[in-house]
């Protein structure tokens, strides 16, 4: 490896004082940053090279000059890049991730698993014929550690004949200098231009109105407001597709499910787009309380109803009216309760303790349970004729492991919850810690996963990013191998393993599709054009059709 000492650094310094001179006279953005841009690749031996610059609304990367023959010739130009789509971070684009979490991100084999999406990198060399290989990003960082964008440099090649090599770790620092003057030259232009509080102010403005008008939208075409609920994968996409058909009726759900998967957000969100969304939403979990407190809470009591009773009492089901009960844990319901409930769903009435009279009520009942009810039925421990009354409508929701694709997500919605509860400026996750996440069991599903990222966040330090030794129990020394891994621990190379383990999901997401190659691509969340590349890749062609 090259040492890059005296002479490097002179070569850097040069370059930096050429740059200040040019940022004097030059008011010209794009010309400044070309300039930049063209110094970085002459230190770097970089081929080709790009700055993003961040646009006023914090939203999007837009290319601001670009550089190197297969970048300038391709017939795929350069995309501006939504830093949250489904107002969610992006994590998956190498560019995001680097506007987001402020990190330097060095590649040394783009074809070689990173946990970053590469397809458009992909599909660009398919069309140029020139194989990307080496990438470095280092964002674009003010003082104050806002980002203003990125810049991103493409295959270091250090002679015409000589092969592409890695970016030494030591040209990161050279490089992280050559950005600072890039944002000295984007905040000195945006600073000209308008007067930045007024700039704020407005694109705050503009932001509440483009929420508000998407909501209005959503409205208008009946969309789906899932809100908070996080869930990109096929799983989550039909039981989205289940709450959508459900939800201007007032029929009762059962939704069913492991602990922690979130039945009280997608009941919940069954309310919020139901008719009765005006109305209280009122939860109540059945196995939280004994038996006697139970009932007087669900169905109140009158004065006098029992020893201790001085007063009525509203119970829960008189309190819902016009709006939704969510009794939870449902399984654990007494038989006498579940008599009683049984009768609420019958004749829409409850009778409170001690009453002689019932009270109609107009309520919606959601119930919810991760217990096995045909099995406690032939066990005599749930009615038969309750359970039909309340699984008019099952909704079934996915454990945490049959979704993994959805952990990148919503570990970075727990980051930002738990850094603003805690007040910690926390710029992000590493990959290698998202992997270590998938690889978990995670038998307690969302609430296990928000545990560990709220200790991760306690653990991590101000201003950084979450690392494996910020997870529980992890020993640098000692990582506890997967069963998957021990099955694949054959293979030559990390490669050669992503290899296997991606051509095995193919095959069963295709076994799964019955060879539709749209459907599955549709389920991979990749497009049909990548996933024709990779059945041709791992000879999988035969098991599939061309059905559109």
């Amino acid at each position: 490896m090259i040492d890059y000492g005296i002479e490097e650094s002179l070569l850097a310094l040069e370059e930096l004082v050429k740059i200040n001179l040019s940022i004097t006279r030059e008011k010209n953005l794009n010309l400044l940053l070309d300039k930049i841009l063209t110094a970085a690749r002459k230190l770097t031996a970089a081929e080709a090279g790009c700055i993003y610059i961040l646009d006023r609304t914090k939203r999007y990367l837009h290319p601001e000059v670009a550089q190197g023959e297969y970048l300038h010739n391709s017939v795929v130009p350069l995309q501006k890049i939504d830093l949250k789509p489904d107002r969610r971070p992006n994590m998956e684009e190498v560019a995001a991730y680097a506007a987001l979490s402020g990190q330097i991100v060095n590649i040394s084999d783009a074809y070689s698993y990173s946990g970053f999406n590469f397809d458009d990198i992909y599909h660009r060399d398919r069309l140029s014929g020139i194989r990307t290989r080496s990438l470095m990003v280092v964002p674009l960082t003010d003082y104050e550690g806002v980002s203003l964008g990125v810049m991103q440099l493409f295959n270091r090649r250090v002679s015409d004949a000589g092969d592409v090599e890695p970016f030494p770790d030591k040209l990161e620092g050279f490089v992280k200098a050559f950005a600072v003057q890039a944002v000295v030259v984007a905040e000195n232009n945006r600073l000209l231009a308008e007067n930045r509080n007024l700039i704020v102010q407005l694109d705050e403005t503009n932001q509440v109105l483009q929420i508000e008008n998407e909501e209005l939208r959503s409205r208008m075409s009946g969309k789906l407001k899932v809100d908070e609920i996080i869930g990109q994968s096929a799983a989550m996409q039909q039981v989205f597709n289940l709450i959508e058909k459900i939800a201007d009726s007032t029929a009762t759900a059962l939704i069913q499910g492991e602990t922690g998967t979130g039945k009280e957000l997608i009941a919940a969100c069954i309310h919020r787009n139901g008719p009765h969304r005006d109305g209280p939403f009122i939860p109540q979990n059945c196995a939280a309380l004994p038996e006697e407190l139970l009932e007087s809470e669900l169905f109140g009591y009158r004065k006098g109803a029992f020893s201790g009773a001085t007063q009525h009492k509203k119970g829960l089901i008189e309190a819902a009216e016009g709006g939704t009960l969510f009794l939870d844990e449902i399984g654990d319901m007494p038989l006498k309760l579940q008599a009683k409930l049984l009768r609420v769903l019958q004749e829409r009435e409850v009778r409170p303790l001690g009453a002689l009279e019932s009270i109609p009520v107009n309520i919606r009942i959601l119930a919810a349970t991760h217990q096995d009810l045909p099995k406690l039925i032939s066990e005599g421990g749930f009615r038969e004729d309750l359970f039909y009354r309340l699984n008019v409508f099952p909704i079934e929701l996915p454990a945490l492991r049959e979704r993994r694709e959805d952990i990148p997500a919503l570990a970075h919605y727990f980051i930002v919850q738990f850094s603003g509860q805690y007040n910690k400026a926390i710029s992000g996750i590493k990959p290698q810690v998202l992997d270590l996440i998938q690889s978990l069991p995670l038998p307690g599903n969302i609430r296990e996963l928000r545990n560990i990222i709220e200790r991760a966040v306690l653990l991590a330090e101000q201003d950084g990013v979450i690392e494996p030794q910020h997870l529980p129990g992890y020993e640098s020394t000692d990582i506890p191998v997967t069963p998957l891994e021990q099955e694949l621990e054959g293979s030559a190379s990390l490669k050669d393993i992503m290899g296997r383990l991606e051509a095995r999901v193919i095959a069963r997401h295709l076994q799964r599709h019955k060879g539709n190659q749209t459907r599955t691509a549709d389920a991979l969340g990749v497009s049909r054009r990548s996933l024709v590349e990779k059945l041709g890749r791992y000879n999988l062609r035969e098991n599939s059709c061309e059905l559109n």
